[in-house]
């Protein structure tokens, strides 16, 4: 652990030096992206979809690395309080270079239960289950990506029985939370996912990194909460766009060729 923990300030240390002078790529080894993981729950997963996030995500890397490793569960929102403990700790067991937990945080303030484990009767028991959520992330010390708090009542009747649901009044203040908690953290990175799932649900075009679909693209599956394969791999090319446009991670690290990383992650057609 000893070994881990040196590692880890040394990349933190690169970091910093990036941050701070805007001058310096860091070194392929490095890089945010020589050795990510993946925590979080269904989105990351890849639920309903033949791969997850980490394989979107190894399918748009490069650079010489090892494998993206992923601890990511489909049943997190079952048990939010004890499998996120375990995420994070098998995640610091990997040494990472960096920890991508983009719905890490979304069973943390959406859900039924309270900390107690009683249903939720106010929405501050929300805001009391999100800073459980955040003192799970207080370890990582290396790069950090979470997401903040998207509007996923579309799925309500669908993936999301009603009392799992925040009032809407709620999502900004959970937001808010996590802005404020992460302008205090400098390896700490905020993916916009309110911003984007309003725009998914517009009649405008979507961007998304350095990709831009035409307006009505589904990038939602018909359930209304996970991501279709192609939104999969723009998620991780915003991941990676973002690493690299905050000097942790290199341009040439990443290929931004959605087509060629779709391809590498689409099922193999059956042979004739």
């Amino acid at each position: 652990m000893k070994r881990a923990r040196t590692w880890i300030a040394a990349c933190c240390a690169s970091v910093a030096l990036a941050l701070g002078t805007g001058a310096q790529e860091p070194s392929a080894e490095r890089s945010a992206l020589a050795r990510p993981v993946v925590i979080g729950a269904s989105v990351s997963s890849g639920f309903g979809l033949p791969r997850g996030l980490d394989a979107a995500l190894e399918a748009s890397l490069v650079l010489e690395h090892e494998p993206v490793r992923a601890w990511a569960s489909e049943l997190f929102f079952l048990q939010p309080l004890q499998m996120g403990p375990t995420q994070v700790e098998q995640a610091l067991a990997a040494e990472p270079s960096a920890v991508i937990a983009i719905d890490f945080l979304f069973w943390f303030g959406y859900g039924a239960s309270n900390l107690a484990g009683a249903p939720i009767a106010s929405e501050d028991e929300r805001l009391a289950l999100l800073e459980r959520g955040l003192a799970c992330l207080e370890e990582i010390e290396c790069p950090l990506v979470v997401g903040d708090f998207p509007d996923m009542s579309a799925a309500v009747g669908k993936m999301l029985a009603p009392a799992q649901m925040p009032a809407l009044e709620t999502l900004p203040r959970l937001s808010a939370r996590v802005r404020a908690w992460a302008a205090e953290r400098e390896n700490v990175i905020v993916i916009p996912l309110a911003e984007l799932v309003q725009r998914l649900r517009s009649r405008e075009a979507i961007r998304m990194a350095r990709h831009e679909w035409p307006a009505g693209t589904r990038l939602l599956q018909p359930d209304d909460l996970h991501p279709t394969l192609e939104g999969l791999a723009g998620m991780a090319q915003l991941v990676a766009d973002e690493l690299v446009k905050r000097g942790l991670a290199r341009e040439s690290d990443v290929t931004f060729d959605l087509a060629a990383v779709l391809a590498k992650l689409r099922p193999a057609p059956p042979p004739r």
